[in-house]
């Protein structure tokens, strides 16, 4: 990892994600409003997608946020099982509540864009963002690019909410 740390992200430290850090990660699913910028409806949908991310740390390639030892962000590299895929990979991010704007998302990207490229050997990263989620400009400062976009992706309350595709060369 390389720590890039600014005056806002001082006294926040990274490590990689540890299976213990599904608690924290699926109370941030939780918390109201926030499944607005996730496709989980449900619990259950909540528990499934907190296994996936979490399972990625057995690769090394998600990275938790502490501030003051307890954890408030989490960015996850999901790697791809295939060769003729291995030089792309999703990222996703979810950083708490109390930590947004605080430049904790900041420092994730930072840390999982180097991760990715020094690492893993990653070419191309893509993230995906639903409609009205504050983060795109936090992607478009780290330079991804919108590459699609699927109108009618997510429907919920029987209105649809488009999905952006974005990605970055490495």
């Amino acid at each position: 990892m390389e720590e890039k740390e600014t005056s806002k992200t001082s006294g926040i430290e990274l490590r990689y994600t540890i299976a213990e850090d599904a608690e924290p990660l699926r109370h941030w699913l939780d918390e109201p409003g926030i499944l607005n910028a996730f496709p989980m409806a449900d619990p259950l949908e909540v528990d499934d997608s907190v296994k996936h991310w979490i399972s990625f740390s057995k690769y090394k390639s998600s990275l938790t946020a502490l501030s003051d030892g307890k954890p408030c962000g989490l960015a996850t590299l999901c790697l791809m099982p295939y060769r003729k895929l291995a030089h792309q990979c999703l990222v996703s991010i979810i950083v708490s509540k109390e930590s947004r704007n605080k430049g904790v998302g900041t420092l994730l990207m930072n840390n999982i864009i180097h991760l990715a490229k020094a690492y893993f050997r990653i070419e191309v990263l893509y993230l995906e963002i639903y409609e009205g989620n504050p983060a795109l400009s936090l992607y478009h400062r780290f330079g991804f690019k919108e590459v699609g976009n699927q109108k009618c992706f997510m429907k919920e309350d029987n209105e649809y909410i488009g999905k952006i595709i974005m990605e970055r060369i490495l």
